[in-house]
C-alpha cells in the first residue's frame, strides 16, 4: 500500500494492532512508515536498492505504458541504467529518448543516480 493511501485513521487502527498492550496511542506527530523505511534502508546502506527498486517497480508510469511495454529496466550499476529491449529495431527507436527518459526518471524519484542509460537486447 503506498503511503499516499494510508489515511489517519487506518493509520492509528494499524498501529494500535501492533501495539495492543500499550497504555496510551502513539501521538500524530510520531513518524509514518512511508518515512521510516527510506531511513531505515539508508542507515543500513541499502538506499540505491531501494532506489533502484522503486524505478523498476514505477517504470510504466514514469515512461508510458508503450515504452514499457518495449523496454524494461535490468539494472543500475555506476550510475548507468541498463535498460533491456526484445529486439534491436527498438534500440535505434528508444535511443532518441534517452534524454527525455532522464527527465522522466527525475521529476517521478527526485534526485536520481542515474547519469546514463544503455540499451540492451535481451
Amino acid at each position: 500500500m503506498a503511503p499516499e493511501c494510508v489515511t489517519p485513521n487506518l493509520r492509528t487502527r494499524v498501529l494500535r494492532e501492533w501495539q495492543p498492550f500499550a497504555a496510551e496511542p502513539l501521538p500524530p506527530s510520531a513518524p509514518s512508515l512511508g518515512h521510516l523505511v527510506p531511513d531505515v534502508m539508508k542507515r543500513l546502506g541499502l538506499h540505491q536498492r531501494l532506489w533502484e527498486s522503486q524505478l523498476f517497480s514505477r517504470w510504466a508510469e514514469i515512461v508510458g505504458d508503450l515504452n514499457a511495454r518495449l523496454c524494461q529496466p535490468s539494472s543500475l550499476r555506476n550510475g548507468r541504467l541498463t535498460i533491456t529491449v526484445a529486439h534491436p529495431a527498438y534500440i535505434q527507436e528508444l535511443r532518441p529518448h534517452k534524454a527525455l527518459f532522464l527527465q522522466k526518471i527525475q521529476q517521478h524519484l527526485g534526485k536520481t543516480p542515474v547519469r546514463d542509460i544503455i540499451f540492451r537486447v535481451g
